[in-house]
């Protein structure tokens, strides 16, 4: 159950977790507790397969989180590390389905030990960049409490710690799994429109709170064909070079059953296929490549750079700005006294 409030909270949206955590890792402790105020926007910048996308679309911040206060928790959309599919099929679809579909845990609410461990992995350097930005203190406060308090959630247990807490917002009735697919197009989200699936990820996951408390809607920006182009060949390329240079669980891949040389390759069409198409549950390369090879075909999407107000989207007061865009950038500091337990899966 949540703990009583006593001092305001945050609520954080964030993605998957920055391959510069070296081994993922449930949970752990914080080193104390975090100076983002309540409602702030928190930001981070990391490797990994959002890194490959967005960094390729010219945008540096990969994950975001909205603050429920200093030293408080976070609410934010994330994924943990998929597992590998059972034999034969992980031979021709290397990544369970099931894991990319819906994937876990999704949207919830972490105390300061979960997303320390989130961002830190184990003994990792975390992130390149971790900021946070409030705008106007009132309004950011008040997206703040209206997930913490108006949003319906269910108490749910760590899959590692079964007596570690984690609170899960429901949208629609449900749990918000997290979705590749919001990175080709937001499907409504900002908007509160049912998205397939359910699905969200971190920054939409803000435009949608930044909507659902009257702050006006995120429009979402179209990335042009050459953008999506770009952004669908370095996820591939991502993703077959990690698992090539054995990094995290792409490298794990295979390594106990016999498959062939390419089950890099299957894999990376596979994560491509998720986030050009939907289709989680196949390597065949056509589907993604047919995207990236129509001239039609463009993205529409909210990155946390667009939360954010950076690379060349609206800030301050222009037309279709955030709350907290009207910001600079604030360096994250654990500098409450103490620490604290938690888990993010």
């Amino acid at each position: 159950m949540k703990p009583a409030i006593v001092l305001p909270l945050v609520v954080v949206s964030s993605c998957i977790a920055s391959a510069a955590a070296a081994t993922e890792q449930a949970c752990g402790y914080s080193s104390a507790g975090w100076n983002a105020p309540n409602g702030a926007a928190v930001f981070s910048a990391g490797s990994g397969p959002i890194g490959d996308v967005l960094n390729a679309v010219g945008e540096l911040r990969t994950h975001s989180m909205l603050s429920h206060g200093a030293g408080r928790w976070v609410t934010h959309a994330t994924m943990k590390q998929p597992t590998e599919n059972s034999w034969p099929a992980v031979c021709s679809t290397p990544i369970t389905p099931s894991d990319l579909i819906g994937g876990y845990p999704g949207l919830e609410q972490v105390n300061q030990g979960g997303i320390y461990r989130f961002l830190h992995g184990s003994g990792g350097s975390g992130p390149t960049a971790l900021t946070y930005q409030v705008g106007d203190p009132k309004r950011a406060a008040s997206i703040g409490d209206h997930i913490w308090y108006t949003v319906p959630y269910y108490t749910d247990r760590s899959s590692v710690d079964g007596g570690a807490e984690i609170a899960r917002p429901q949208i629609r009735g449900g749990r918000v799994p997290y979705s590749f697919y919001q990175y080709r197009t937001t499907e409504g989200t900002p908007t509160g429109e049912p998205a397939w699936n359910n699905g969200m990820v971190c920054s939409t996951f803000l435009a949608y709170a930044h909507y659902a408390d009257g702050q006006g809607v995120i429009p979402p920006y179209t990335y042009n064909h050459a953008k999506l182009a770009s952004a669908a060949n370095a996820l591939h390329a991502g993703v077959r070079g990690d698992c090539e240079q054995s990094l995290g669980f792409w490298g794990e891949l295979g390594t106990s059953i016999v498959c062939f040389a390419s089950i890099c390759t299957e894999a990376a069409d596979q994560v491509a296929n998720c986030m050009a198409s939907h289709r989680c549950d196949t390597s065949s390369s056509s589907l993604w490549r047919g995207v990236r090879d129509d001239p039609s075909t463009v993205a529409v999407s909210i990155s946390p750079d667009r939360i954010g107000g950076w690379s060349g989207h609206p800030w301050g007061t222009q037309a279709g700005a955030t709350v907290w865009s009207a910001d600079i950038n604030h360096n994250v500091q654990w500098n409450s006294a103490g620490n604290v337990y938690g888990c993010w899966y």
